[in-house]
């Protein structure tokens, strides 16, 4: 009986000590698990950048002295599938670290398995402020998120905002809008914050409606956006694919500046795609393009079109970043300890190929000046998407879609 009771309590001991090991990377490498759509633009551009990142840092002596090894695994755009996705990554790869991601309805539903498993999480494509406000909400348990690699969405909407008044409003005196975001959660969340938010700037929200991303024929919107005498159309779409959007807005020649956010838009092939009917159309790109928002963009840019062939998207801009925030956070704190390398990454200001990637109390990237600025660029030809916004890093004027007097 004694013996039972010493082996029980040897158990309890044993149990308490595990309990407070700190969650050190033990083996030889430092596996990371990039979790994303990687039959999708946002997913390649994570799966490309994180490779060339990954190579960078092994080549120059990796993390601390241990390599990058990268786990690539698809989570096909849905939330069932993200979910096995993340379970797989951490209990079958058992990676120290997750990064990658798109929808914000996957990432919603793979949350409370990264946080069960304490893993730290540098997210890259999700924009839902919900994802922060887990970490407001209750820290201790979801203190290991991170948006590494986007802004929330209100801040996507304020920049917007800020473009919209001072490109439409004040250089080209337009100001009556059409707004068209898809039915995606985030989509949805900066259509909320866009109608009063361009209001109170002097817009007119003369058209709105909410549009499956499935669909292919915008005719019963673009009917509408016609008779209602809208100047500039704004896009909210990235689960869309983007082209027969914009194929129809310049085949039916309808009378507005289209802008906005589109995932597809953000690839070089998207001119093919569309049979250079995208010319004109104006695209905003969260996470830098080539333009010299520090003195890493253009070199990253230039170095991934000449290897891969195609322009990073945001998320390629935002992984790229995420493991060299990861490698300096870990070396200014000299430690691979979770704990440490929290509070770390909690006060880090990261000169990136994106812009200055920083955080708030609640893990939210900053924006605007002391973090990311997003630049919006025009498609004006085949692999030619030049900046128009900010005016700081301008390189071609403005072209006014031909049909539109």
């Amino acid at each position: 009986m004694k013996l039972k009771r010493l082996g029980v309590l040897t158990m309890c001991v044993v149990g308490l000590l595990f309990i407070n090991v700190p969650q050190v990377w033990s083996s030889e490498v430092l596996k990371i698990g990039i979790v994303g759509p990687l039959q999708k633009e946002a997913g390649i551009g994570e799966k490309n950048a994180g490779q060339m990142a990954a190579e960078e840092i092994n080549a120059s002596g990796g993390i601390l002295g241990k390599k990058i090894e990268l786990v690539f695994i698809d989570d096909g755009a849905r939330p069932e599938t993200g979910i096995n996705a993340v379970k797989k990554a951490i209990y079958e790869d058992k990676v120290d670290v997750i990064s990658g991601g798109w929808l914000s309805g996957v990432a919603l539903a793979q949350a409370d398995h990264i946080f069960d498993a304490k893993k730290l999480w540098l997210s890259v494509g999700p924009a839902t402020p919900k994802l922060t406000k887990y970490v407001k909400n209750n820290y201790e348990r979801a203190k290991y998120f991170f948006r590494a690699g986007s802004v929330n969405s209100d801040n996507f909407a304020k920049d917007y905002v800020i473009f919209a008044e001072a490109f439409y409003k004040d250089k080209l005196g337009l100001t009556k809008v059409a707004l068209l975001p898809e039915s995606s959660t985030w989509a949805r969340e900066m259509a909320r914050y866009l109608k009063p938010a361009l209001k109170e700037k002097g817009f007119e929200i003369v058209y709105m409606d909410v549009f499956d991303p499935k669909q292919t024929d915008f005719s019963p919107q673009f009917s509408k956006i016609r008779n209602s005498g809208a100047q500039i159309l704004f896009t909210v779409q990235a689960a869309s694919p983007g082209v027969p959007l914009t194929k129809q807005w310049a085949e039916t020649k309808l009378p507005v500046h289209q802008a906005g956010y589109s995932m597809a838009s953000q690839v070089f092939n998207f001119w093919d795609k569309t049979g250079g009917k995208c010319y004109g159309e104006v695209t905003q790109l969260i996470n830098g393009g080539r333009a010299p928002i520090t003195e890493k963009t253009i070199p990253f840019y230039d170095k991934y079109v000449k290897r891969f062939g195609i322009s990073p998207t945001y998320s390629a801009f935002g992984e790229y970043d995420a493991l060299y925030a990861l490698k300096e956070a870990a070396e200014k704190c000299q430690s691979l300890d979770t704990e440490k390398l929290i509070k770390e990454l909690e006060k880090i200001k990261y000169r990136g190929a994106a812009g200055i990637l920083a955080f708030d109390q609640y893990h939210d990237s900053l924006y605007g000046e002391g973090g990311k600025e997003p630049v919006w660029v025009q498609w004006q030809g085949p692999r030619k998407m030049e900046v128009i916004f900010p005016f700081k890093w301008k390189t071609a004027e403005y072209v006014t879609p031909p049909w539109i007097k």
